[in-house]
This record gives structure tokens, sequence and C-alpha cells, in this order.
């Protein structure tokens, strides 16, 4: 039986081979610019999923720099390379050759899992945007010729970002069935953050301690000049100014006790970002 998502990928491999030319060769010069996360903290040790009439049974294996995902009932290793987590998606990034890449994208949300083993044909769907003219901060060089072109491009992780919540939001995704001995415990940090992932900002780095007293530090990822507005929950600003360093500090030691919103704006990327502040006494 054809479905939506074989319909689509034929046509992205037909306006990939249109003119005689063969598929290109399309590859990263490095994985996704982000640490590695051990994905059975994720997926766990052992992972049961459902795609359209298939069961997958894959076993997971992880340490602090690699990622292993095997076909159980192949033998057949899926996966091996690192997994980063940038706003909201998992970059899965595999050595191909000669030190180059695929990257693809893969979200996990409510039981389900979207683009899981889709690198190729996320990175042939790539190359068609890019041979369209989009995506151009990715592109390091292309080489074409009559019989095939070759794209090399560089990780860009904010027009990455771009093309694959695009590309992730036309995928089928497969069915959860069993997690076993994932370790990872879900915490609630909607009322108090102590810790910001730099997984997930591209600003901060670090805000401590917190809840507080009087003093918090405030760390950034790089040294820009960041302006910042410390509100309070009415929306009144208590303070606001620039950050010039990595290292900074926010004196609310006479502030009453309550919550209040940090918000950090670089200009420059045009990057916002929120952070909760417990004042107590």
């Amino acid at each position: 039986m054809t479905t939506k998502k074989t319909i689509y990928f034929l046509t992205i491999i037909s306006l990939l081979t249109c003119c005689g030319k063969s598929l290109p060769v399309i590859n990263f010069d490095s994985p996704f610019p982000k640490q590695n996360k051990k994905l059975t903290n994720i997926l766990g040790n052992q992972l049961i999923l459902k795609r359209k009439y298939d069961t997958l049974y894959l076993k997971i294996s992880s340490d602090k720099n690699f990622n292993c995902v095997i076909n159980s009932k192949t033998g057949d290793t899926t996966f091996y390379g690192t997994v980063c987590k940038f706003r909201g998606l998992y970059y899965f990034s595999e050595k191909t050759y000669d030190d180059l890449y695929y990257i693809n994208a893969v979200k996990i949300s409510d039981g389900l899992i979207y683009g899981f083993g889709e690198g190729w044909y996320q990175m042939q769907d790539l190359a068609h945007e890019i041979q369209r003219g989009e995506y151009r901060k990715l592109v390091s060089f292309i080489n074409s010729d009559s019989v095939r072109d070759e794209i090399r491009l560089h990780p860009d992780k904010h027009e990455m970002k771009l093309y694959y919540s695009s590309r992730i939001s036309q995928t089928i995704p497969d069915t959860i069935l069993i997690v076993k001995n994932n370790s990872l415990r879900t915490v609630d940090t909607s009322n108090m953050m102590t810790y910001v992932d730099p997984e997930e900002n591209v600003i901060l780095s670090r805000v401590y301690p917190n809840p507080t007293t009087d003093i918090i530090n405030i760390e950034l990822q790089q040294k820009d000049n960041v302006s910042f507005q410390l509100t309070n929950i009415n929306g009144k600003t208590i303070q606001q100014g620039q950050f010039s360093k990595t290292s900074n500090q926010l004196d609310i030691k006479n502030q009453p006790t309550g919550i209040y919103i940090l918000t950090l704006l670089n200009a420059t990327d045009n990057q916002k970002e929120n952070i909760k502040i417990i004042k107590t006494e």
C-alpha cells in the first residue's frame, strides 16, 4: 500500500533526479555543535516502536561521547553517533566518510517519535531545498557538474532549526510502545528554575542561586552585549541595563519576596530568553 510518506519521498527523489542527474552527494562538515546526550536517559536501553504495519525492536547503548542503536531482530546497527538537544528537537549526527556527517532531527512528544531513522530522507530533502536557494547559511560550497552535485554544509544551529522544524511537521510519527530501563526522571520546573540547560538556551548558561535572598549570579554562554530587564509578577520593571561580561550579578536584597522574571535580549542575533527568579527572605 502506498502511504502519504512514500509519495512524499518519491516526489523528492523525482525532483532531485531531474535533468538526468544522479542524486546529489550532501554532507555536513561537522556534527551538530552541542554536547552529546546519553540516548539511554531519553529512550531507555530497550525501545519498541510501532511504525505503520511494522514493529521495531531496538537496543540502545550510550556513553558520554557516543550512542548506538541496534535492531534487535536483525542485529544491524541503525545509528552510531552523537545526539544533541536544541530548542525542542534532538539532532542525530552520524559520520559517513572522510569526517563528514549526516544529521537528522527527531522530535519526542506525548508517546510519539518523529523523524527517527530518517537521516537519508531528511538530507536529500535538504539538498532539494538548498538547490532551490533556501537555507543558504548552511552552505559551505556546492560543486556542480553534469552528473551529480556535491553539497557541503556547515551546521548553523539556528538555520537548522528552521529547516528541521518544518521538515518534522510533515513527518508521520512512530508510536512508542515500550521503554525499558529508563533512568530518566521528569522534574517539574515550571515554578522554580535553578539551572539553565545550555542545550535549550543560546544566551543563558547558568543562573544561581535560585531561589535567592539577595544576590543572583547570571552567567552567559558568550561575551556579548546583552540587555536585561527584571520585572515583578505584575509586569513592573525593577531593574534594567546591559551585561557586557560572561559573569554578571544582580542585587535584589531590597526587593520583596516573590517571583520575578529576568528577560535577556541579544539584539545582534535577535534572541530573547526568560527565566523565573524567586526571592526569599
